[in-house]
């Protein structure tokens, strides 16, 4: 069943292909599930969102084709960290017992704090006149930001921004539990910071990126560039003044 986990998997090209090609369609998944998923919860809650899935029809078909691409480029490189793993190559580990409790559970915050710092950086170089052109343009013509934006990036700009992953894993200790829960969080909070319905209570936005906040990024273009935290646009003072 697990055919992935014997080593003797990647002499055979084609299961490396239907591995990565079953991986594409799980990630792929999980994105429209998530997002088809919280639409319909928030369709329950408003009603002036009901509509907008016609009206922005074309929009959004525009970005399940790049959300696919995403998936694509994401299983990719998944397909690597496993080849990392099984080669004892990562830090990843199955043992809960291997480190303390409270790491097994700490350490979600840790490499999502850690790629809080790398994605805001990451984001403000993507700005810059010619890489925007040509990797993060993509993502910014939803002027008006869907669900289905989440995913909606150039190849270039995916592998960029899951890159940190396999380098992280390499170094960091995490339970392959934990790190299959910070894909799933990183899944939802991507839908969302792009959803157009604030779900934060104002306290929350204080330290928490919402779609308010994030709505406000792909309108100005220049401010609000975190992905879940306020605190690198605070510090930095790129937090858009409207906010």
């Amino acid at each position: 069943m697990f055919y992935f986990l014997n080593k003797q998997f990647w002499t055979q090209p084609w299961l490396v292909a239907l591995f990565i090609s079953s991986l594409t369609v799980v990630i792929f998944g999980r994105y429209l599930l998530t997002s088809l998923l919280y639409r319909y919860i928030l369709n329950r809650i408003s009603h002036s969102l009901r509509n907008s899935l016609t009206k922005h029809f074309h929009q959004i078909k525009g970005e399940i084709k790049w959300a696919f691409f995403s998936s694509l480029v994401f299983a990719i490189l998944g397909t690597l960290c496993l080849l990392a793993f099984q080669h004892d190559l990562t830090a990843i580990y199955t043992r809960i017992t291997d480190y303390s409790l409270l790491y097994f559970f700490m350490s979600p915050l840790l490499i999502l704090s850690l790629y809080e710092t790398y994605y805001y950086w990451l984001h403000r170089w993507m700005h810059t006149p010619t890489v925007f052109r040509i990797v993060h343009r993509v993502h910014h013509d939803s002027l008006k930001p869907t669900v289905f934006t989440a995913f909606s990036f150039h190849p270039v700009e995916a592998f960029l921004q899951f890159l940190f992953f396999p380098l992280a894993l390499l170094f960091i200790p995490m339970h392959l539990s934990m790190v299959a829960l910070v894909f799933t969080v990183l899944t939802f909070c991507a839908v969302v910071n792009h959803s157009g319905f604030e779900i934060y209570a104002t306290r929350l936005r204080r330290h928490l990126i919402g779609s308010a906040h994030h709505d406000l990024h792909h309108q100005e273009f220049r401010t609000n560039f975190g992905l879940n935290f306020t605190w690198w646009d605070k510090v930095m003072k790129t937090e858009s003044n409207k906010f």
